[in-house]
Order: C-alpha cells, then sequence, then structure tokens
C-alpha cells in the first residue's frame, strides 16, 4: 500500500524546494517501512493548477495515485482547470483524460479527470 502526503515546497527534492510557489505529494511505500517512493510536484494558480513533475519507479498505478492526489488536491483549493507539463506519466495521464491543447500542452477539467476513464467511455 503507498500512502500519499501532502507537502510543503521545502520538503521536495531539488530544485522544487526553493520555489515557494509550488506544492506537492510525497508517496510513501507502507509495506517497505514508509520508505518515499516518489514525488509529484504541482502549482496552484487560481482556478488552474499546473503538474510539473512526476518522479517515481513504480508502476502505472503509482503514476496515476500521484496524478489523482495532486488533481484532488487542486480542486479542493479552487482549481478547476489542470496542466500536465510533466515528462513523465504522459501515457497515464492522457489514459485519465488529459488532451493536448493548440500549445500541445496536455489539459483537462479536474472533475472530468478525476470521473475516470470508465465514466467517459458511457457517452
Amino acid at each position: 500500500m503507498i500512502k500519499f502526503s501532502p507537502v510543503s515546497n521545502d520538503k521536495l527534492p531539488e530544485p522544487y524546494c526553493n520555489d515557494a510557489s509550488l506544492n506537492g505529494y510525497i508517496g510513501y511505500d507502507m509495506n517497505d517501512s514508509a520508505k518515499e517512493c516518489g514525488y509529484s510536484v504541482f502549482r496552484l494558480n487560481g482556478y488552474t493548477m499546473e503538474i510539473l513533475d512526476i518522479v517515481t519507479e513504480c508502476d502505472d498505478e503509482t503514476v496515476e495515485g500521484f496524478i489523482r492526489s495532486s488533481l484532488n488536491y487542486g480542486a479542493n483549493r479552487g482549481a478547476y482547470i489542470a496542466f500536465f507539463n510533466s515528462a513523465n506519466g504522459i501515457k497515464v495521464a492522457e489514459r485519465l483524460g488529459f488532451k493536448a491543447n493548440d500549445k500541445k500542452i496536455l489539459e483537462g477539467e479536474i472533475p472530468e479527470l478525476l470521473a475516470g476513464s470508465c465514466c467517459k467511455c458511457k457517452k
């Protein structure tokens, strides 16, 4: 089991710990003595959020957990639109419903992204 815990920017690794505008999650592998298994880094900006990085050597389900945890954090603080700018986890983000915009940046509406792919197939 992995526990995703929100952290302030000063708890994130370099270079993110020096940017006060960032938020993030750190994943802890509870089956391995709560060892850190990765992190996500994102920025909130009013009604938008930007996922900047997902770093983990775990499977796609863990990447999805980081993305969903980040989206949930943003939604609970008023964000409605999410942009995905991480080089890692692109395929997982696309499966969740992120689509490339005119600038070729993945984006989506957070409620739709959190609904999961099963709900998107029932149109």
